[in-house]
């Protein structure tokens, strides 16, 4: 769309430069037809200088067209590279978006630990013997 809008905004550019060199023809074969009335000019002299007006003219014309194609070539010849790299760089972004969408979609399993509860260790408690308190023995007699 961008492409066939600035084409056409280049067609316009030159029929307004081929429009500008045919009112300035016409601009000049009043100007003579003036001169020729006021006799300044005779009337073959006039029709001579209008004759070599349009013919400059006319001979920069293929000149012109050659510089309008040549700008809209090479502008087409631009858009066409840069449409092409940008086509490539899509589709890098669209492969990298598949791999993260897969990536989300299936992710990796990893097994969960589950958290291992500490066993009490029971502390050995020391038996000691206590000794047997003393009694004072008994005379045996």
């Amino acid at each position: 769309m961008a492409n066939n809008n600035v084409q056409e905004t280049l067609k316009k550019y030159f029929y307004s430069g081929v429009g500008l060199a045919a009112h300035t023809a016409e601009v000049v074969q009043k100007s003579v037809n003036e001169l020729v009335k006021k006799g300044k000019v005779s009337e073959t002299d006039g029709k001579k200088i209008v004759a070599d007006a349009i013919k400059k003219v006319e001979a920069r014309r293929p000149e012109i067209e050659a510089k309008y194609n040549e700008a809209v070539h090479k502008f087409v010849k631009l858009s066409a590279a840069e449409v092409g790299k940008l086509q490539k760089r899509v589709e890098q972004l669209e492969k990298q978006l598949t791999v993260k969408k897969a990536g989300v979609a299936k992710p990796a399993a990893k097994p969960v630990a589950k958290p291992v509860a500490k066993k009490k260790v029971a502390a050995k408690k020391k038996v000691v013997k206590k000794a047997a308190p003393a009694t004072p023995s008994a005379p045996t007699a």
